[in-house]
């Protein structure tokens, strides 16, 4: 292969989104207000589908529980006992960002690390396989004045480590699944898109791992990849799709680096990843428990619950809609339903669930953005009247205008 086959790399300076979460500029608004609507119109969508599928599987014997029943059902108890769990897993999450910037600057900075975590829950959910936070978070920590180099690592080293971890805790629980999960034909075919799900998204950090280890063959091979995938049609753009997989690989393997310089500090990273991931597995538990009606929390429901929102995480990545919506509620209403107890609640037991760990940064993102062109709307026009009223003062008196420095 000859050199110039390779394209030019230079990660110094990598190519960054549009600053901020709110939109710039009228175009970007109509995009932003579209892809709002087709976004919300998807998650109405999922939750009519998780809905029927509740239905479906309730049938006739158990008798279809409204909204208002379902309120008098809700055990308030485990409900407030699952806000607490939420609320522990939201600050796991931003921990992981406040000991990474205490690692590399010196400083924890809570604001900063909780408003960067809701930043890539937003961006990975409206994106296709939950791969589009990463970017935003370094914006945003540049324009918080971290150092360039550290606000590039700081989510790329996240995102390592989590999927290291998510991926060896996943790899026990499948392994477990047989022994806590009713061995049902629905199952045993979940568990084996599980199991390839599961060997495509850890190959990720195997890649990068490689890359970083053999960067001159890794790098070939993945120009020998593309240029295949250009002969076969399937990419049209062969030196851009080139350059863009080859930076992405540079600039991950650069983080894989810097985490392998600090090992021993990244270790407390490690246990905060460990915590975080088994809280997200547990959530489904205590929503059963506050959803579902005489349900008894139980050693063995929690290990049954944690394999079935590994199954259920795993089979939906194998269909790329934007947070796997649609996909997470279909095949969580189909797999919570062998959950012996819960079958009249099964449509609010995901619904519930998927509030919790997904719609609410849907909700909170789009807020945000409306809340922010509001306020720079109501911004400009308060600077334009005060320009005005300066303009107005300085002909009246004949002074000249003051100018900002």
């Amino acid at each position: 292969m000859t050199e110039h086959e390779i394209p030019n790399c230079n990660m110094t300076e990598p190519p960054l989104p549009p600053e901020g979460m709110r939109p710039k500029s009228r175009a970007q608004l109509r995009s932003w207000i579209v892809k709002t609507v087709l976004m919300l119109a998807l998650i109405a969508f999922s939750i009519v589908l998780m809905f029927s599928i509740g239905n479906y599987v309730a049938g006739d014997e158990h008798q279809r529980v409204g909204f208002i029943q379902f309120l008098k059902l809700l055990d308030y108890r485990y409900f407030a006992l699952l806000l607490a769990v939420l609320l522990l897993y939201l600050a796991v999450e931003s921990a992981k960002y406040a000991y990474l910037l205490k690692v590399s600057t010196g400083k924890f900075r809570w604001r900063v690390s909780i408003k960067t975590m809701f930043l890539g829950k937003y961006y990975d959910g409206i994106t296709p396989l939950s791969m589009g936070g990463q970017a935003f978070q370094i914006v945003y920590l540049h324009k918080k004045d971290v150092p360039g180099g550290v606000a590039s690592a700081i989510p790329l080293i996240r995102y390592i480590v989590s999927s290291l971890v998510v991926t060896a805790i996943s790899i026990v629980l499948l392994i477990l699944t047989p022994q806590h999960v009713p061995g049902s034909i629905a199952s045993k075919t979940m568990l084996v898109l599980a199991a390839v799900s599961l060997a495509l998204n850890g190959s990720i950090p195997l890649i990068i791992l490689l890359f970083t280890i053999f960067p001159k063959k890794m790098m070939r091979l993945v120009v020998g990849a593309v240029g295949l995938l250009a002969k076969m049609h399937i990419v049209k753009r062969k030196y851009h799709a080139t350059k863009k997989c080859v930076n992405g690989l540079l600039e991950y393997s650069g983080a894989m680096k810097l985490f392998a310089k600090k090992f021993l500090q990244c270790l407390p990273l490690v246990l905060l990843c460990v915590i975080e991931t088994l809280l997200n597995y547990a959530i489904p538990f205590f929503v059963v428990l506050a959803v579902g009606h005489d349900v008894k929390p139980t050693f063995e429901l929690l290990m049954q619950i944690l394999c079935l929102s590994t199954l259920t995480r795993y089979t939906a990545l194998l269909i790329p809609t934007p947070g796997n919506t649609g996909a997470m509620e279909a095949t969580g209403s189909l797999i919570f339903a062998t959950v012996s107890g819960i079958q009249p609640m099964l449509g609010w037991v995901v619904l519930v669930w998927r509030f919790f760990t997904y719609y609410i940064y849907i909700v909170s993102g789009i807020g945000i953005n409306i809340f922010e062109v509001i306020r720079d709307a109501v911004r400009q026009k308060r600077r334009n009247r005060e320009e005005r009223l300066a303009a107005g003062n300085a002909a009246a008196t004949g002074a000249p205008e003051k100018k900002d420095e």
